[in-house]
């Protein structure tokens, strides 16, 4: 293995048999040791420490709704000082009404010991902060709760983790009720929602819903959820009286210890049941000094959060918001108004998925690179140019293109944006070099799971290559070791490759109730297993190459790596979603591919165009037609064999039959995503099984 100028700290003499070297950052090339913020070491260090330092400063926000012009308002802020009392009244509301509602001494003493289990089940909004906040200031731990993992996993999560309060946005509280006889364990149900008819509708400012349309329950509907849950026998409250109750009841924070749980972050997996994964309060809190000294400047960062609060990556760009005594304003609820509410809240950084980025693309490219006439021209060149300029000098602005077309582009997400972040998949550099120069702003790319606190690895700030995920974040190993059966192997050459291990104290300490899993993937030395393949770059940088479980063998007795090629398809500009599968009994490939509307809809009408029996019903094909044309289809097929060839793709690896699918996979609908974007491969197989069987059909005819 040849290095060439690492950006990675290479540890010298670490390589083992069947294992690479060490990589660190450079920050720790001798220690481990994290030497700031040595004092934090709770979730709840963190919050009190920003809390005292700075006590006036905004925290966290919400657009109010107004019911009668029936649109947002601007952000309204609580300051640190604000949320602190409301935690702690909160804390102590809790701890009376679970005491009050127990039926023994022994079930009371239970309560009185903490270190028990709460879930939050709502979407984004300042009550999922408080309540977090508010269970680690009495020594309980989170569940969050979300409705993308089906009806059948959100109620085994439930009794899975032992929950016996959920706090809840109001829309919730019906499915909850309609099956609570499948949760003994829930004893007390909070709605995060006002449910007297004075607080919800008086001052639509004073609210604090983020829903799309807030519900503005009646006194009557009120009433009737009251009723409904004393019927199945679970009291219900809303929050505001559960904070009432604190301040009438009072009691001390009971902090939590490092190695207390902070939360069990549910694993959205493309299999079974998801897996809890158990993670402490030291592990949060190192990943928040993580995030800390990733900043990239010292000013106090403003987030919006959208991102699913379940999930760890949405949890830790919060609190590391928080450790830098940040701002974070919450969206409105509806993602397609995500771009509203970055333009009124102005945020420092945007954390976000690849769609989202591709969507910003095809925003700010319609507008500029793919318009008609002169302007269209000159866009195209001020891109190229301003490209060259990014990485000959690595400035992301450019005195006379700036001057003539990206001053016009580069506030779409706020006029103080400082940096973009993405993770889950990779980007294509062409969405990520225009997206950087027409946004003249710094976006990384980063690689991290839930079992590490969403915390991995990251491209530094003065790096501006792609297709890599950069290397360790400070405090962070990361290693290769040999998967044989894949011929994925430390020593080939001219770059190392294999499964992705990574450690640190941010790393997870178990699957609850579940020792197998625990056991194949936290080995040997606290290393955790990612499944991943990775290959060490020259400079000492990782590239996600492969995932590792997803295998299946073709009649050739050729294995087959479906992420593989998966991933080298979705590179082409024509496709948005790819699905490759095959059978032990065929001799190739197949795949169903949704196209990229944007570009595929004028490629396919000029398919259609050169045959000339269709050539007078291109015009009106609209895009689901398109898919549906057999010309299209074989010209597309075409054009993946040639694109897959070129990209470096064997024989075997190239697919030799396909489907368009016109509707997109996706969480809700057709149920073929995680709710973290990740295709589930065995659904997939299931939903689709016709169409491959047809599919190999075809290729036999």
């Amino acid at each position: 293995m040849y290095f060439k100028d690492p950006i990675s700290f290479v540890v010298p003499h670490s390589e083992e048999e069947g294992f690479s070297p060490i990589l660190r950052n450079p920050y720790n090339k001798t220690s481990m040791v994290l030497d700031q913020h040595a004092d934090v070491r709770t979730v709840y260090d963190v919050f009190l420490k920003s809390a005292s330092q700075n006590p006036d400063g905004d925290y966290i926000g919400h657009r109010p709704y107004d019911p009668v012009n029936k649109k947002f308002l601007p952000f309204v802020f609580q300051t640190y000082t604000q949320v602190l009392e409301r935690v702690t009244s909160f804390g102590a509301g809790i701890m009376y009404l679970r005491k009050m509602v127990s039926t023994t001494d022994e079930e009371r003493d239970w309560v009185e010991q903490r270190k028990w289990p709460a879930a939050i089940y709502s979407s984004n909004r300042p009550e999922w902060n408080i309540a977090d906040k508010a269970f680690s200031a009495q020594s309980l731990y989170s569940i969050g709760l979300y409705d993308s993992l089906g009806g059948d996993a959100l109620d085994y999560i439930i009794n899975h983790s032992e929950s016996s309060v959920i706090v809840c946005s109001i829309d919730k509280i019906p499915k909850l009720l309609l099956n609570m006889f499948k949760f003994p364990r829930v004893k007390l149900i909070i709605s995060m929602d006002p449910l007297t008819e004075s607080e919800s509708s008086s001052n639509p400012a004073a609210a604090t819903p983020s829903t799309v349309v807030p519900p503005i329950f009646s006194s009557n509907s009120a009433t009737i959820l009251k009723q409904w849950a004393k019927s199945v026998g679970v009291p219900l409250f809303d929050f505001k009286q559960v904070e009432s109750l604190g301040k009438k009841y009072p009691i001390p924070h009971c902090p939590p210890s490092p190695d207390d749980i902070y939360t069990l972050v549910y694993t959205s997996g493309t299999t079974g049941n998801p897996k809890a994964a158990v993670s402490l309060h030291k592990n949060y809190a190192a990943a928040s000094i993580m995030f800390y000294i990733n900043r990239i400047s010292d000013s106090k960062p403003v987030l919006l959060s959208f991102l699913p609060l379940p999930h760890a990556y949405g949890r830790i760009l919060e609190h590391g918001t928080t450790l830098n005594q940040g701002t974070i304003g919450y969206f409105c609820g509806d993602i397609t108004k995500i771009i509203e509410d970055c333009q009124t809240l102005n945020p420092t950084f945007f954390p976000a998925v690849p769609r989202l980025f591709s969507r910003f693309y095809d925003i700010l490219s319609f507008k500029t690179i793919n318009s008609g006439g002169f302007y269209g021209n000159l866009c195209r060149l001020a891109v190229q140019e301003k490209i060259k300029h990014l990485h000959k000098t690595k400035s992301y602005t450019h005195y006379f293109w700036d001057k003539l077309v990206f001053n016009k582009t580069r506030y779409l997400l706020g006029n103080r944006l400082e940096s973009l972040t993405t993770g889950t998949a990779p980007l294509s550099s062409n969405v990520v070099d225009f997206l950087r120069v027409a946004l003249c702003v710094q976006i990384s790319e980063g690689y991290a799971m839930t079992e590490t606190s969403s915390m991995g690895a990251g491209r530094p700030s003065d790096d501006f290559s792609n297709g890599n995920v950069g290397i360790p974040h400070p405090g962070i190993e990361i290693r290769l070791r040999n998967v044989p059966e894949m011929n994925y192997l430390v020593t080939d050459m001219p770059n190392a490759r294999g499964e992705i291990l990574l450690r640190g104290p941010n790393t997870f300490s178990k699957y609850l109730k579940d020792e197998i899993n625990t056991s194949d993937t936290i080995v040997g030395g606290g290393w955790v297993a990612t499944g991943d393949i990775g290959q060490i770059n020259e400079n000492g940088s990782i590239t996600v190459i492969d995932r590792k479980k997803s295998l299946f063998k073709t009649s050739q007795g050729v294995y087959i790596s479906p992420d593989k090629v998966e991933a080298y398809l979705t590179r082409h500009p024509l496709v948005l979603q790819a699905f490759v599968h095959g059978y032990s009994s065929e001799n190739c490939i197949v795949a169903v591919i949704v196209p990229d509307p944007v570009n595929f809809i004028a490629w396919a009408k000029n398919a259609v165009k050169s045959q000339k029996s269709e050539q007078c019903n291109a015009k009106n094909m609209d895009f689901t037609a398109l898919t549906k044309n057999k010309h299209v289809v074989a010209r597309f097929l075409e054009e993946m064999a040639r694109f897959s060839k070129e990209s470096g793709l064997s024989g075997i690896e190239i697919i030799k039959g396909l489907y368009l699918e016109s509707v997109p996979f996706d969480i809700e609908g057709n149920k073929l995503l995680t709710p973290t974007l990740k295709l589930k491969r065995f659904d997939a197989i299931r939903y689709y099984s016709d169409r491959i069987k047809t599919i190999y059909q075809s290729i036999r005819e």
